[in-house]
């Protein structure tokens, strides 16, 4: 086992790193532990994980080391130092403090938890963990499914298809369809998007038997850009057969 797990301040180094354990005359032999959780009850919750990897990248300095031990030792003392202090006399003068210090390291314990990749915890909190785990699984599992019967309202058994090379003529219906404006000026078709408009042929319909990929769909929406001329899909003039006119105007 080694020796020291964690890394100490020099003796006397007045701009010492702010991780590191101890007082200006460093770490009396056989206290760095203690001194290591003494520097957790003044730190702030949102650089424990600083903390640990500033520890564990000193301990894993020396060869033959491993996080598993580092980590062993770590959830040990901490769980350790809070049965100690749970123990003490509710009536002590000193009982606030102890209170305090046994919130700060609890909620230490909750950011080690999730580290442990080796099943170190107490078999009671892992099961715990395990059983609250299936649960959340269980009620995603059931959102899921009734999202699933939700969706399948909208499925269809047989889809219409577009025969005849003639996607781009449906497509250009379609493009016509989202410019129609209604006797009081306003769109007859609202969206803010293309993608409504690709999804639902690619997911409806189909072309010459086959499904149509939503990309194929897609390069007829794109707004091509005068700088790439091979960005989007012009619909060919052969293929622009209907032409959708208002009643008013027929």
């Amino acid at each position: 086992m080694a020796s020291h797990y964690f890394k100490a301040r020099k003796s006397f180094d007045f701009r010492p790193h702010p991780f590191a354990i101890g007082t200006i005359k460093g770490v009396p032999s056989g206290y760095e532990d203690n001194h290591f959780l003494l520097k957790i009850y003044s730190i702030k919750k949102v650089v424990f994980d600083d903390y640990y990897q500033y520890h564990l990248e000193y301990y894993l300095s020396v060869e033959n080391r491993n996080e598993k031990e580092f980590f062993s030792h770590v959830w040990h003392i901490v769980s350790g130092r809070i049965d100690y202090f749970k123990a003490q006399d509710p009536f002590s003068s000193k009982h606030a403090l102890h209170i305090s210090n046994i919130k700060k390291l609890e909620e230490f314990l909750d950011f080690l938890a999730p580290l442990d990749k080796w099943n170190i915890r107490p078999n009671d909190m892992l099961i715990k963990e395990k059983d609250e785990e299936i649960a959340r699984l269980r009620s995603e599992i059931e959102i899921l499914r009734n999202k699933l019967v939700d969706l399948e309202k909208y499925e269809v058994s047989v889809k219409p298809m577009i025969q005849d090379e003639h996607l781009p003529t449906f497509i250009d219906l379609l493009q016509q369809m989202k410019n129609l404006s209604l006797p009081n000026g306003r769109k007859l078709l609202v969206s803010d998007h293309e993608s409504p408009y690709y999804k639902m042929v690619s997911k409806y319909f189909v072309y010459n038997g086959k499904d149509i990929p939503v990309n194929t769909v897609r390069n007829y929406f794109v707004q091509k850009d005068p700088k790439d001329s091979m960005k989007g899909v012009k619909i060919p003039q052969e293929k622009k057969l209907f032409e959708i006119i208002p009643k008013n105007q027929g």
